[in-house]
């Protein structure tokens, strides 16, 4: 039989993580200094990152993506990070869609706020190549088109047509 797969890669400083595929997940939170970091470095030029969930508590908490071997070497060590220079970034409690990475590098960066750090965690998985992109650009692709269908199949709970142009108007 095939071997188990690895347990996820858990909050404690920085970790270093390598291969075409892998999972984090950041644990009962992060460690003191309530910051925590995973360098993903993969055989490919793509890497996605799947964020099974994001549920990150006050208003210093973040989960953040730093993308290419130039934002990893500048950020991986870094205690105070511009989030402002991150390819993406999270809070609350979200479920974003696939980040795709064009780099064989990328550096995960988790920080929560001390009265929330136990609060807070994330779930991701990743998986590198093209076909890999190929499948998180179609999940995006449907999941937008599947909002845009809702969107547009609820009317106005006011809406009424128009006798003179035939068009639906709102009414105030």
């Amino acid at each position: 039989p095939p071997p188990p797969p690895k347990a996820p890669a858990q909050c404690h400083g920085l970790v270093t993580l390598s291969g075409s595929s892998g999972s984090i997940s950041s644990g009962p939170g992060p460690t003191s200094p309530h910051l925590c970091r995973w360098v993903i470095s993969s055989p490919s030029s793509v890497v996605v990152l799947h964020f099974t969930g994001v549920n990150v508590k006050g208003s210093e908490g973040r989960v953040s993506v730093f993308v290419g071997p130039k934002d990893v070497q500048a950020f991986k060590n870094n205690d105070v990070v511009n989030w402002q220079e991150a390819f993406a970034s999270f809070q609350g409690a979200v479920y974003p869609m696939p980040v795709i990475c064009h780099a064989s590098q990328v550096l995960i960066v988790f920080e929560s706020d001390s009265l929330h750090e136990k609060d807070s965690s994330f779930n991701m998985t990743w998986s590198s190549g093209t076909t890999a992109a190929a499948k998180a650009l179609i999940e995006t692709d449907l999941a937008k088109s599947t909002d845009v269908a809702r969107a547009q199949s609820v009317e106005p709970a006011h809406s009424s047509p128009s006798r003179s142009s035939g068009h639906a108007t709102a009414s105030t």
